[in-house]
C-alpha cells in the first residue's frame, strides 16, 4: 500500500500508524472528524452490547463482542457509584463507558474530546472524591491538554480541562492510588521530576515531588515490593523496549535482554503547522507512550509480581520508527534478587496489547486482568478498527504457568 494511501488513512481516523516505509503519521483529529467518528461508534457500541457472552477455549476466560474502535487506554472504576466496577475504553478521541454485569459488557455513554488528542487514561478514586474519576492525558497541536471526566446525570462531563501535565495513576504498595504528573519540555518530552498531583474536584495542583529518579518517566514504570523485604524496587520499560529494574537510589539492578512493552501511540513534538513548515516530526525519533507496567500480589504477605506487556516486532524493532507490533500478550514475572523469571503469560492476541488493568468485576470472585487488545488492521481494516476485551483469573493464570513451569500458551 502505498505512504499516500496510508497518511489518507490516517487523516481520516486521526491517529498515529505505523506505515511501511518506516514514517509515523499522526493526523490531527478536528472536531468535525472527531464529530463523525463518534457518532459511528456510538452506533456500532450500542448494537455490539447486545451480543452477549464469549468464553475461550475450556472457559478459561472471558472475552467481550468486538467492539467497533481503536484502543488508545483502559481503565476500570466504580464511575457511575453504583457499588460495582465499570469498564472505560479510550479511542483516539473518545471516552467510552461500559457497565459490566451478568457477563455481558453495555455500553452506558461516550464523552467526545473534539480536537483533542487522547494518549492514556486511568480510573481512580483519589482524594475526597466519593466516585472514581477518568484522568485522561492528551494533547492539543503538540501541547499538554489534559483532562479528567466525572459521571453526572447519566453523561460523561468535563470535571478539569486543559492540564498542562501528563497524567499516571499508579497502585504504591503502602498508599493504594497515587496520581502523578510530570511537564512536556522543549527539548525533551518528559521535562523535570514527577510530581503527586492534588485533585481538589474542580483542579488539578502539583504538590511535593514523587520519589522516583529524574531518569524515569511518567509512562511505563511501576514500584512494589518485588523482594519480598518490604523494600520497594521499581520495575521501568526503557525507550529500546527492555525491562530495567532500580532500587530507590536510581542504582540499576538489571536489564531483561526480553524485549517488553510496546507502543504506536505518538507523543507530538509540534503541532501540524509547525510540522508541514518545518519537518521537525520527522527529523527526529517519535516518542511513544510506554504502556502500562503494574504490580500484583498472589497472596498476603507474597513477594510481589511484576505484570509487564510484550510483543514481537515484524520488523524485529531495528527501525525505530517502524516496529510493527503484533503478538501482544500480559507476562507475570518473578524477581529473584539478580533477574526476572517468568511465570506465567496469557496466550497471544492477534494485535497489540494496548493496554490492562487489575481489578475486580461484578460476578467474578478473586482479582481479574482486564485486557483491551487491538485487533490486528490491514489498511481496509483500519477504517473499521475492531478491539476486544479480555478478562482472566489471575489466580488460574499463576496456577497454570506453574504447571507449564511458566512457558507460554498459545491457546
Amino acid at each position: 500500500m502505498s505512504f499516500l494511501l496510508k497518511f489518507i488513512l490516517a487523516f481520516v481516523v486521526g491517529v498515529p500508524i505505523q506505515c511501511a516505509t518506516g514514517s509515523n503519521v499522526s493526523a490531527q483529529v478536528d472536531r468535525e472528524k472527531a464529530f463523525i467518528t463518534s457518532k459511528s461508534t456510538v452506533v456500532a457500541s450500542k448494537s455490539e452490547s447486545k451480543s452477549g457472552l464469549n468464553k475461550g477455549s475450556s472457559e478459561k476466560w472471558w472475552r467481550s463482542q468486538e467492539l467497533s474502535l481503536l484502543a488508545v487506554g483502559l481503565g476500570v472504576g466504580d464511575v457511575d457509584g453504583d457499588g460495582k466496577n465499570d469498564i472505560v475504553v479510550a479511542g483516539p478521541s473518545t471516552i467510552h463507558l461500559y457497565r459490566f454485569s451478568d457477563n455481558n459488557l453495555s455500553l452506558i455513554t461516550e464523552y467526545s474530546s473534539g480536537n483533542l488528542e487522547i494518549k492514556s487514561l486511568d480510573v481512580a478514586k483519589t482524594g475526597k472524591n466519593n466516585r472514581a474519576r477518568i484522568y485522561v492525558s492528551a494533547q492539543n497541536r503538540g501541547s499538554v491538554a489534559s483532562f479528567v471526566l466525572e459521571y453526572k446525570n447519566g453523561a460523561l462531563v468535563p470535571a478539569v480541562e486543559n492540564v498542562d501535565y501528563f497524567l499516571r495513576v499508579i497502585n504504591y504498595p503502602t498508599h493504594g492510588p497515587i496520581l502523578l504528573g510530570q511537564k512536556k519540555g522543549l527539548s525533551r518530552m518528559y521535562d523535570g521530576p514527577i510530581f503527586k498531583m492534588e485533585d481538589s474536584g474542580s483542579s488539578l495542583e502539583a504538590k511535593e515531588r514523587f520519589g522516583v529518579p529524574l531518569k524515569i518517566p511518567i509512562f511505563g514504570f511501576t514500584i512494589g515490593d518485588f523482594g519480598g523485604k518490604r523494600d520497594p524496587l521499581i520495575a521501568v520499560y526503557d525507550k529500546e523496549d527492555h525491562l530495567r529494574m532500580y532500587n530507590p537510589t536510581g542504582k540499576r539492578l538489571y536489564v531483561s535482554k526480553k524485549y517488553f512493552g510496546g507502543s504506536d501511540i505518538v507523543l507530538r513534538w509540534f503541532g501540524p503547522e509547525e510540522m508541514r513548515d518545518k519537518g521537525k516530526d520527522f527529523a527526529m525519533d517519535p516518542t511513544y507512550v510506554r504502556p502500562r507496567i503494574a504490580w500484583w500480589s498472589p497472596s498476603k504477605g507474597a513477594p510481589a509480581q511484576i505484570l509487564a506487556i510484550s510483543h514481537s516486532s515484524t520488523t524485529m524493532r531495528m527501525l525505530s520508527r517502524t516496529k510493527m507490533l503484533e503478538e501482544g500478550r500480559v507476562n507475570g514475572l518473578n524477581w529473584n534478587g539478580d533477574a526476572l523469571e517468568e511465570s506465567w503469560i496469557t496466550p497471544k492476541a492477534q494485535g497489540i496489547v494496548a493496554d490492562f488493568a487489575i481489578d475486580s468485576l461484578a460476578g467474578m470472585p478473586g482479582d481479574r486482568l482486564i485486557v483491551l487488545e487491538r485487533k490486528k488492521t490491514d489498511w481496509l481494516a483500519f477504517l473499521l478498527s475492531r478491539s476486544q476485551i479480555k478478562i482472566y483469573d489471575l489466580q488460574q493464570l499463576v496456577t497454570e504457568g506453574a504447571k507449564r513451569g511458566g512457558k507460554e500458551s498459545d491457546e
